[in-house]
């Protein structure tokens, strides 16, 4: 297998060559590791996990165990958030819960496998990284292709949590036919597509988590909402403690 060395902003960065790579994105410094499997599967390791070094490959159909493996690495994580908007500054702790995936995924919308995707939340995730509930179960549903594009982009929920985009503070009133509760959103671009994330807060503890997530297909759901200034994040690491400042505009020496 080839070598390939990529370059972004003077630094120098290792990869495996193959056709699929087609964009290499720089944001704030991390090592990062691209490796490729025998079987062509590419995997990114990085200091960050996502931060410093963005890999978007050519669009690749995501099943739902990929997409579950990829939440699950989030259920460790924390990220800590200052925004700002005029002199008014929130802090915002972001965490992710195993029954909140099941809903990311859109699996609620898979109106003729209920009596398969019915029960604890929580326990349906852990089926789906057990393999009890498959892909080819949920490809037999016939609204699969109306979840299928959550599934494709949900594994890149973590890139865009890592990332430094768009931050609205999200108006349910500005959306009359839309049944989105949220409090914030966020609005990243992959692959020249629009993914929104709404963020809600969890009144019993005060941190937020994600409330829903999908590809902009007609409607741009940021279109009339306030947008917010982020001036520090913070991904940590809850098992070891360990914090990585993804971003940070209050320290000029950064």
């Amino acid at each position: 297998m080839s070598v390939r060395r990529f370059k972004a902003k003077g630094r120098i960065w290792k990869g495996c060559a193959l056709h699929s790579l087609t964009t290499v994105l720089h944001l704030p410094t991390a090592r990062c590791r691209l490796t490729c499997s025998a079987e062509g599967k590419w995997n990114v390791e990085s200091s960050a996990i996502g931060a410093g070094l963005f890999l978007f490959l050519e669009k690749t159909m995501a099943d739902i165990l990929q997409a579950a493996k990829s939440y699950a690495k989030l259920l460790d994580v924390e990220y800590q958030i200052l925004l700002g908007k005029k002199n008014n500054i929130v802090s915002l702790s972001i965490t992710f819960e195993d029954s909140h995936f099941v809903h990311l995924a859109g699996l609620q919308y898979l109106r003729d496998l209920r009596k398969v995707l019915t029960g604890n939340r929580g326990h349906l995730f852990r089926r789906i990284l057990k393999e009890t509930i498959s892909q080819k179960l949920i490809e037999k549903s016939r609204y699969y292709t109306e979840i299928k594009d959550r599934i494709d982009y949900l594994v890149y929920l973590e890139f865009i949590m890592d990332s430094n985009e768009t931050i609205f503070k999200y108006n349910p009133k500005l959306e009359a036919f839309s049944a989105i509760q949220a409090d914030f959103l966020l609005k990243n671009e992959i692959q020249t597509r629009n993914i929104f994330t709404f963020l809600s807060e969890d009144k019993s503890n005060g941190k937020y988590f994600c409330r829903s997530f999908f590809p902009q297909t007609d409607k741009d759901y940021s279109l009339g909402q306030t947008n917010w200034t982020l001036l520090y994040k913070k991904k940590i690491h809850k098992s070891t403690g360990d914090g990585f400042v993804l971003y940070d505009k209050l320290n000029k020496n950064r």
